[in-house]
């Protein structure tokens, strides 16, 4: 039976006589995640504090003359407002970086736990396995949780007490003015609040990013909860998932080349050149829903997505969603993945990760489900095309006219009757039924 550290770490192998040296390990990690969560707690608690009295003080002082708010700094509003903006944003910066080392940390004591087969993931009513004390799989503990998470406290803190102070040196004053060029730029009080507060954002969210979190995914996920479309929630769990299943390929010396060849040239022949979208495919995919045009030129009715779309699909989007919004969903996703991995590494994920048939996810697994053999296995030219014409043909049919045409798609050479008794084996072993069609 597959134990949890074989399912999140299987390309680890666990020795027990480095037992004591591992719970060594846990132990440090333990006490320094603990150790820092205090003092994040501490410092944010001090935080606090010092805002209500820089609050309670400016108020005062309103109260008492309204002509002597600040009136140290008045004269000086902007290069105070500057000094101060900019020490909230290093204070800001400091949190962020103390958050990151303890979700690195409750990482590492997650993994080392689970590395030692302390498993609660059974006990989870008691202790929660999306938190660190019950957690077994460390993607669950994340950096950013939230906006209304305690650990978020100091961006609202200090977003709030910096506006606040502008606001209060910039009242009932004349817009200041910025010299560009031949224009005179007036900058209120209203405009600084909004610069203030979308710095400090951007330097709160950006900083707490994954490792494959971009600023553009996370409004990518907020347009896509806008369309009502679902991801799935945990992107690089998913990633790591997909990573591991070609290590998994190579590990087992797997040669898969021939079909990377044979599923560009059918799938998508400008793969190399595009930006993870292809215009010219989109038009011809609405072009082939018009059963003339199909005649006429030949087109068989498809998608339209490039490879890139297909992955972006197959890994983040969940499906019995509207076609038309997932379809929008896919679009964004794709320039996201095409900046974040190389085209030969998103070619490897997408031939170890989607769907070749029915319940059939990924190469290892199709291998093992049509010719049996996995461990050192080099596909043929037939046994290549056969595995890429079943990703778009999840009806278990063989449709030999579209086979045929599938095979005038691609410039690897194919001996035509070793492909079809290749498909005749399938249909005599009951995996595919024959469509004559």
């Amino acid at each position: 039976m597959e134990t949890k550290a074989d399912q999140y770490y299987p390309t680890y192998t666990y020795n027990p006589v480095y037992r004591d040296v591992l719970l060594i390990e846990f132990e440090e990690a333990q006490k320094i995640a603990n150790g820092q969560t205090k003092v994040y707690g501490q410092v944010t608690n001090i935080l606090l504090a010092i805002a209500t009295f820089a609050f309670t003080f400016l108020l005062d002082q309103d109260d008492k003359s309204p002509n002597k708010v600040l009136t140290l700094v008045s004269s000086n509003a902007i290069i105070f407002s500057i000094i101060l903006f900019s020490f909230g944003a290093i204070l800001l910066r400091y949190f962020v970086d103390l958050q990151r080392q303890i979700t690195i940390n409750a990482r590492k004591v997650v993994t080392l736990r689970t590395l030692l087969g302390l498993d609660y993931g059974h006990i989870h009513l008691t202790l929660p396995n999306w938190r660190v004390e019950g957690a077994t799989n460390p993607f669950v503990i994340k950096y950013f949780n939230g906006w209304l998470n305690f650990k978020t406290m100091p961006f609202w803190v200090l977003t709030i007490t910096v506006n606040a102070i502008w606001w209060l040196t910039t009242k009932g004053k004349n817009p200041i003015t910025f010299p560009i060029w031949t224009y005179q730029l007036e900058l209120s009080w209203l405009w600084g609040n909004v610069i203030i507060s979308f710095t400090y954002l951007f330097v709160f969210r950006h900083n707490l990013n994954d490792k494959h979190e971009t600023t553009y995914l996370n409004i990518v996920q907020i347009l896509c909860s806008f369309l009502s479309i679902k991801l799935v929630d945990n992107f690089e769990y998913v990633i790591y998932r997909a990573r591991l299943s070609y290590l998994e390929l190579d590990r087992l010396n797997v040669n898969y080349e021939k079909l990377n060849k044979i599923l560009v040239d059918i799938e998508d022949s400008d793969f190399n050149s595009n930006s993870g979208i292809s215009f010219k495919s989109l038009l011809r995919a609405f072009l082939s829903r018009f059963s003339f045009l199909r005649k006429k030129y030949g087109y068989i009715q498809h998608g339209g997505s490039t490879i890139t779309m297909q992955l972006a699909r197959s890994l983040f989007i969940p499906s019995n969603q509207n076609k038309y919004l997932r379809k929008i969903s896919e679009l964004m996703l794709s320039l996201w993945l095409n900046g974040q991995f190389s085209k030969y590494e998103i070619l490897k994920l997408y031939v170890a990760s989607v769907r070749y048939e029915r319940g059939v996810l990924g190469l290892s697994n199709s291998i093992k489900y049509f010719f049996g053999d996995l461990k050192q296995k080099v596909l043929t030219s037939e046994e290549a095309f056969f595995l890429v014409e079943r990703l778009s043909n999840i009806t278990s049919t063989v449709n030999w006219e579209r086979i045929t045409h599938l095979t005038t798609r691609t410039k690897v050479v194919l001996d035509t009757d070793k492909l079809r008794q290749l498909y005749e084996g399938q249909i005599k072993c009951g995996r595919l039924k024959n469509n004559y069609c």
